[in-house]
């Protein structure tokens, strides 16, 4: 059997796919800020030091990072809509249990290992289920789902507060739970659209062994010799979807991601420490996260605008973002007024909405099926949580250092600015070897069948891949 060109109709029930990502980006990133408020609270509450409960918030939110290419294995293997289910679980159950405990011990326990895997199940898989959707629409996809998380930034932070106020930080703690709960409901609407396929005459058939192709030949037939230890590493291979970082546009796009994370780690960290710095008061340097996070949503509104109706180039569109945001850092350490502060942290927060849409959408170019795709979130979102976790300890020691945000600052400016080397690779990249979208630079998406270098281990799959009696994952 040979596969028909997926056929996208752009929408449908892909929209409430869209929906279900749009509550788990507002529920995940909506609750993390609200810890964030809470953790003085919490601190109290036990009477341990800041930077405890802190690294216990920190660690809640990078194991979503680390284990991303672990779930991801298990949504290519097991049915994506129940991982979603049983993380959205796991999600409320932890923040639940977090409300009721008196030990920090076990407080880490529920927010780090019950909470931190739930939502790992969650975030990645939803996103990818879009793939099986939308391809010409995928960027307005993408934009509706990304609001979430500016939205649930700017509305739940507040609302914590008033939560706090009226019920203490357990009361919202526990309110909060209720909210984690909702990524069940975002899971409900997860399913995979109806695939067809075609058969394809005998004297066609064939088989790809790591990259070669053996008409009439089984496996065994070819390698009858092969030992266990090779056919249990291939497996490892298969199942983790190592073969991405053999594809050149893989490593390209994904450093991007990476240099964008350590500039998006110095917006949720610094930027209101070096507003405190620069003369702002307490009430109006918490203005600034408001204004990044208003900026995000232009940014990410104007972009998908842009890409949706081709006024220009995604590659186009990333590098005017980056630009703008590498400006925009250099400056920051250097405007002090109240008002020159509001307005960088918007045109920051524009420029960074704009550049993680083009990142995404571009990574749905990759040249990988409909079935990988969560395997590629996977392990950029793995790779992206190492470059911010490495990113965030240089900053932090530059700002220890110089006794200022200036070099830190510079840190992330420089970073920003090195996406456009990534950019500038992929167009000789591409120039070279003549793999550009058929429509050229537009967002039309390459061919889904086009060959890299992952066809060295395999030939691509039958794309989306279904598993028997399973149309829901």
């Amino acid at each position: 059997m040979a596969p028909v060109s997926p056929s996208y109709r752009e929408g449908g029930w892909g929209w409430a796919v869209v929906l279900a990502c749009f509550v788990v980006e507002f529920v995940f990133f909506g609750n993390l800020k609200a810890l964030g408020v809470l953790i003085t609270y919490m601190k109290e509450d036990f009477g341990t030091e800041l930077w405890v409960v802190g690294s216990i918030v920190s660690l809640h939110y990078a194991v979503q990072f680390i284990l991303s290419p672990l779930a991801a294995a298990l949504a290519r293997k097991l049915s994506g809509r129940s991982l979603i289910l049983v993380g959205g679980t796991l999600y409320g159950v932890g923040l639940v249990v977090s409300a009721f405990t008196h030990s920090v011990a076990i407080l880490a326990l529920a927010l780090v290992v019950i909470a931190g895997i739930g939502v790992t199940f969650a975030v990645e898989i939803t996103h990818a289920k879009l793939a099986f959707y939308f391809r010409e629409k995928y960027p307005l996809a993408v934009f509706i789902a990304l609001t979430g998380s500016p939205v649930g930034m700017m509305l739940l932070g507040p609302i914590t507060q008033v939560l706090v106020d009226t019920y203490g930080w357990r009361g919202a703690m526990l309110l909060l739970g209720g909210v984690g709960f909702h990524l069940v409901v975002g899971g409900m609407l997860i399913r995979r659209p109806p695939i067809s396929y075609q058969a394809v005459p005998d004297h066609e058939e064939q088989l790809t062994i790591d990259g070669i192709n053996s008409p009439g030949k089984s496996s065994e037939e070819v390698k009858p010799n092969k030992s266990k230890i090779s056919k249990f590493w291939n497996s490892v291979f298969s199942v983790l979807c190592l073969e991405v970082f053999v594809s050149a546009e893989f490593m390209i796009v994904a450093t991007m991601r990476m240099l964008y994370n350590i500039g998006y780690g110095g917006v949720v960290v610094y930027i209101v420490p070096n507003g405190l710095a620069l003369g702002l008061s307490t009430r109006e340097a918490s203005f600034l996260t408001t204004a990044w996070g208003v900026g995000n949503l232009v940014g990410l509104v104007l972009c998908a605008l842009a890409l949706h109706v081709k006024w220009i180039s995604v590659r186009s569109a990333e590098g005017i973002a980056v630009s703008v945001v590498a400006v925009g850092f250099a400056l920051e350490p250097f405007v002090s007024p109240f008002v020159g502060q509001i307005l960088t942290a918007f045109v920051v927060g524009a420029g960074m909405g704009c550049a993680i849409e083009g990142i995404l959408v571009m990574t749905r170019c990759l040249p990988f099926g409909d079935d990988k795709f969560v395997s590629v979130l996977g392990w950029q979102t793995f790779l992206s949580g190492v470059s911010a976790s490495i990113g965030d300890t240089v900053a932090g020691w530059l700002s220890d250092a110089t006794g200022s945000f200036h070099a830190t600052f510079f840190l992330y400016s420089a970073t920003m600015a090195a996406i456009l080397l990534c950019l500038l690779v992929d167009a000789i990249r591409i120039t070279s070897t003549g793999t550009e979208c058929p429509s050229g630079q537009m967002v039309a998406m390459p061919l889904l069948f086009k060959k890299d270098s992952s066809t060295r281990f395999e030939g691509m799959t039958i794309q989306p891949t279904i598993q028997p009696n399973d149309n829901t994952t």
